[in-house]
């Protein structure tokens, strides 16, 4: 009797043992589970940002061409060729264009349906999506679905499957005078553009596509300054947009807010003249 009850605790103590082990082993591998999703998380994080960063500069890289040929717009006279004028601008175009697949990867957001063909018309407001620029369609789409939209003063083609429709959020037309009988070029911009942008609430890379268009309507439409409001939180987007700032060549100089302009939650810009 004796013997089988010590039997019996010796089975139930070993039944303990090895419960605990089992425990054990399993908590470690939840451990190195846990391990390798955060360095596959870390990974997919650094490669997000590293491709977001690229595809900024490579953005950059046509807006700097898009910005040499503004210049040339803007000092055209009498003596100015359309035909040199017109070879910059295609220049650009394609220059942009040839970038379209490269640009914005955006993680983790809901992507909109493209309008569907018949439904889309000249002049209404759409983004390109891979370029994070707002436009006008200039052109319907054509049997492939290519089209062109006016960004500003860049007509750049692109495909209708790269385009959402902008229901809530038009976006202000260029105006453009033709070619005078005097053989010169005159170009005026119909935008009333505030001196304002409000980034609150943005990602980064949402706040930086909204600064980057916003900055190009506020430079074309020849304001001294403008304020950047981003609010000073963690202080990731004040610097996003503060780096942002030094990489735009037609960006003078920039400061942060004093007493009565929102101190550290905003950035005063000053563009060149």
């Amino acid at each position: 009797m004796l013997a089988d009850l010590e039997n019996k605790r010796v089975t139930i103590e070993n039944e303990r043992l090895e419960i605990a082990s089992y425990k054990e082993e399993i908590k470690q591998l939840k451990e190195k589970l846990q391990t390798k999703q955060d360095k596959i998380q870390e990974t997919k994080d650094k490669i997000l940002r590293e491709a977001n960063e690229k595809a900024r500069d490579i953005l950059q890289e046509a807006k700097d061409v898009a910005d040499e040929t503004i210049r040339i717009f803007q000092k055209a006279g009498p003596g100015a060729s359309m035909k040199d004028l017109e070879k910059t601008r295609e220049q650009v175009r394609e220059k942009i264009s040839g970038h379209n697949s490269k640009l914005s990867i955006q993680p983790g957001q809901p992507r909109k349906k493209p309008p569907a063909p018949k439904k889309l018309k000249l002049g209404d407001s759409v983004k390109i999506l891979s370029m994070g620029l707002k436009g006008i369609v200039s052109s319907l789409p054509d049997h492939k679905g290519n089209l062109f939209v006016q960004c500003g003063i860049i007509r750049s083609q692109t495909n209708i499957n790269d385009i959402i429709l902008l229901e809530d959020d038009p976006v202000t037309k260029p105006s453009f005078s033709p070619r005078g009988a005097s053989g010169s070029m005159k170009m005026s911009k119909s935008y009333t553009i505030s001196p304002e942008i409000n980034l609150l609430g943005k990602t980064v890379d949402e706040a930086l596509a909204e600064l980057d268009k916003y900055l190009d309507d506020a430079y074309l439409s020849h304001l001294s300054s403008v304020r950047i409001v981003h609010g000073k939180g963690t202080g990731a987007l004040r610097k996003a947009v503060q780096g942002h700032l030094k990489k735009v060549k037609y960006i003078q100089s920039f400061r942060q807010g004093e007493h009565g302009e929102g101190d550290a939650g905003v950035t005063i810009a000053t563009f060149r003249a």
